[in-house]
């Protein structure tokens, strides 16, 4: 009953679980998943053939929910929801570069905005400790 057998590198992936089941083998939410192995008879191959027939292609069709309304099918073949995964992960990847970037440009400039070892120094402060009973 194998329906799926893969050839080198294979990407995986998976949208949002409001758009599609998510994979009972994938952690849940988008994402984008990159295997690569080189496929023989070892436990890795028999693992992603395993990843790909689960929940079998068949038992996935054998179930009402999967079909439209005019009885296209709709659950894990509407390529809109796939480009919709896509797209949010270039986001979050482009949010976190940002992110990184900006982190570094702050490190590289930190240098320049160093206060002069013979600045004035702030006034001491006073700390004074209030008691606060809590009932």
């Amino acid at each position: 009953k194998l329906l799926y057998t893969p050839l080198g590198e294979l990407l995986i992936v998976q949208p949002d679980e409001a758009l599609s089941p998510a994979h009972p083998l994938l952690p849940h939410g988008s994402g984008l998943y990159k295997l690569r192995t080189t496929l023989g008879y070892g436990p890795l191959a028999s693992a992603v053939r395993t990843f790909l027939n689960s929940p079998h292609p068949l038992e996935t069709l054998s179930d009402p929910k999967a079909y439209g309304s005019e009885g296209s099918i709709l659950r894990d073949h509407e390529s809109a929801n796939y480009l919709k995964a896509v797209n949010g992960i270039v986001l979050q990847q482009t949010k976190h570069r940002r992110r990184m970037l900006r982190e570094q440009r702050k490190h590289d400039l930190w240098p320049l905005f160093r206060p002069c070892s013979h600045a004035m120094s702030s006034p001491p402060t006073t700390e004074i400790a209030i008691g606060v009973e809590v009932l």
